[in-house]
Order: C-alpha cells, then structure tokens, then sequence
C-alpha cells in the first residue's frame, strides 16, 4: 500500500529561520498519528504545505501518491476523500 502522506527532505524558509528542516515523514493509509512539538517547531508550517496553501522551498511531499506541486488539484481531492 502507498503511503497516505509521504515527505522527504521536506525544507521551508522565512527569510533566514528555517521552519522545517528536511522532513521525512510517512503515514500509511489506515493509521492514526499526532502531529506534536513546541511552538516554532514547524507544524503548521507542514500542514500549509501539505494543504497546499504555502509551497515548500526543498524536497516533495504526496497525498496519497499525488505530488502536492505536480498535482495540487488531484492531491486536494484526494485529501478529503475516505476511501
């Protein structure tokens, strides 16, 4: 089974901080995590980018295999979809 959220080297920049540095993560389909750390640790930061609201500067992320840059309409649909 492909992963339902995957990122690798997952990298995100405000002017010289960086928010996120080089993420890896991977959720498979059918699990149930928590997303936890202090605050400036970069969770909302990951959540923009997985929700496409904000691009990353490094590394990809997917949604249920679609690429969140190449496909953002397919990985939106697929983000809200319980199957």
């Amino acid at each position: 089974m492909d992963a339902a959220i995957k990122t690798s080297d997952l990298t995100k920049f405000y002017g010289e901080v960086r928010a996120i540095d080089h993420l890896a993560l991977e959720v498979e389909g059918g699990e149930i995590f928590g997303f936890l750390g202090p605050n400036g640790a970069g969770k909302t930061t990951t959540i923009r980018i997985l929700t496409g609201v904000i691009k990353p500067d490094l590394g990809s992320a997917s949604i249920m295999s679609c690429d969140i840059l190449k496909k953002p309409l397919k990985a939106k649909q697929v983000m809200g979809d319980p199957a």
